[in-house]
Parts: structure tokens; sequence; C-alpha cells
């Protein structure tokens, strides 16, 4: 089982968060608390693949600002010095709306630079 971090290695910096996908009337929605970011689409691959851009340009745009460190502590992330840093997530905490909701979860990878 991944486990849900954020690894700081040479080169890059390797990512696994767990991703909400629901139904909200018509419209499909995948969020992830983890990262305070969602997206949405008419079916449940396009939620996924919005999610992927949305997320995309979150790294992008925080890795050019040189920003992601203080985003995710932010968030609530925990960084700790191991061999390598990492940043543990924090706890999934899903809002009270959408306790009578179906909700699938899934993960979302993606690697980004590490800062020079």
């Amino acid at each position: 089982m991944a486990k849900n971090l954020l690894t700081k290695y040479l080169q890059e910096i390797n990512v696994n968060v767990d991703v909400l996908l629901f139904k909200e009337e018509e419209i499909w929605v995948s969020y992830c608390p983890a990262l305070n970011l969602s997206s949405y689409g008419d079916d449940e691959e396009d939620a996924k693949q919005a999610f992927g851009e949305v997320l995309s340009i979150f790294i992008e745009e925080t890795t050019k600002k040189r920003t992601l460190d203080k985003e995710l502590l932010k968030l609530g992330w925990q960084l700790r010095q191991q061999p390598t840093l990492i940043f543990d997530q924090p706890k999934m905490v899903v809002d009270k709306k959408l306790i009578n909701k179906k909700i699938e979860t899934y993960k979302e990878q993606f690697a980004v630079p590490v800062y020079a």
C-alpha cells in the first residue's frame, strides 16, 4: 500500500495523494483535501483528467515561485528529516456536507523537479 507522502529526492519530488471522487447533482467532482484542490467534469474520467490539470498548474506555479514547501506546510503537511526530506500530508477530514454522498477515492501521483 502506497503511503501518502511527498519525498524529496536529488532530482524530483514524488507525490502520492488521495483524491475524492463524487457526484454533485449532474457533475462529477474530484477533490484532494490534502492540497485543497478540486476539479469537475461531465463524467468520472473528465473530473479525474481535469484534476490532473489543476494539480499540474498548482505544482508548476508553486515550483516556479519556489513556494511549494511553504504551501504544503500551510495546508497542514509536516516536514520530517530522514535520509531524505519527507512531507507527510495531513489526515483526510471529509467535509460534513459530503457525508451522505457516495464517495470513491483514487490516488494521484506526479513528480516535480527539486529547487536548484
